[in-house]
């Protein structure tokens, strides 16, 4: 039997022991969406980050024409970088063969948070089905963790962490923690109509209102792309087949 628990924000996994642990972490809107469209589209890898000091002198080790300089500050890109966070800048023509170095909000930081664990894996609804398949093959305890919006509980995750849930106890028997059972029936309320859900959140609004609307209805689409991106040293690339 499988433990299946959801952090619905992610400062509760911040003096959690995560050894044993397989973590898949979502940051819907936007930073796991797009991580997961950078991947697929042929980037190098993807390297997290914390602030934007950071991600500047990371990029001093790379050569100019090897690497994108990509974040946001408040749903904006930050002024001199190469792209925001929005999903659908991520093309292939944009980013195969680069290193993506990226400082977002909430999910470049809950992705650093998880870090103790065995693996992790980036997981959105974009790839939703291909992380629930290889979190359920890698046969450990499995945790969600939710990157939230500043700190606090963020819609969009809870429901793509209930559906995770949903279908990690379709495929294999789990104990599942109080945070999977509400996520779970938070999923189940909105089964029918996910965009309309997701696009009610909070923070769905504010990017809507600074232009971003179609990244929202993109974020949605499920198993859009059958990637896998894991965490290696610091770096996300996308796991071997």
């Amino acid at each position: 039997m499988v433990r299946i628990d959801v952090a619905l924000v992610p400062q509760e996994i911040e003096a959690r022991n995560l050894n044993g642990i397989t973590a898949i972490v979502i940051d819907v809107l936007r930073a796991s969406t797009t991580i997961a469209c950078a991947i697929s589209n042929g980037c190098d890898e993807v390297i997290p980050t914390t602030s934007v000091e950071e991600a500047v002198e990371i990029s001093r080790a790379y050569a100019r024409g090897d690497y994108l300089l990509c974040g946001e500050r408040k749903g904006e890109k930050i002024e001199g970088f190469d792209l925001g966070n929005s999903p659908l800048e991520y093309t292939a023509d944009r980013v195969a063969g680069k290193k993506i170095i990226i400082t977002t909000t909430n999910g470049t930081g809950a992705i650093r948070a998880a870090k103790g664990a065995d693996d992790v894996i980036v997981g959105s609804f974009w790839n939703i089905s291909a992380a629930c398949d290889r979190a359920v093959a890698l046969g450990r305890d499995i945790l969600i963790v939710c990157a939230g919006e500043g700190r606090r509980f963020a819609l969009e995750d809870a429901v793509c962490a209930g559906m995770m849930c949903e279908r990690i106890a379709s495929m294999v028997a789990v104990d599942e923690s109080d945070g999977c059972v509400a996520a779970r029936r938070l999923y189940a309320s909105f089964r029918g109509g996910l965009e309309a859900a997701v696009a009610s959140s909070e923070h769905a609004r504010y990017l809507a209102r600074i232009g971003f609307g179609d990244d929202v209805a993109a974020a949605v689409q499920a198993d859009r792309v059958g990637v896998v991106p894991v965490l290696r040293e610091g770096h996300i690339v996308r796991r071997a087949e």
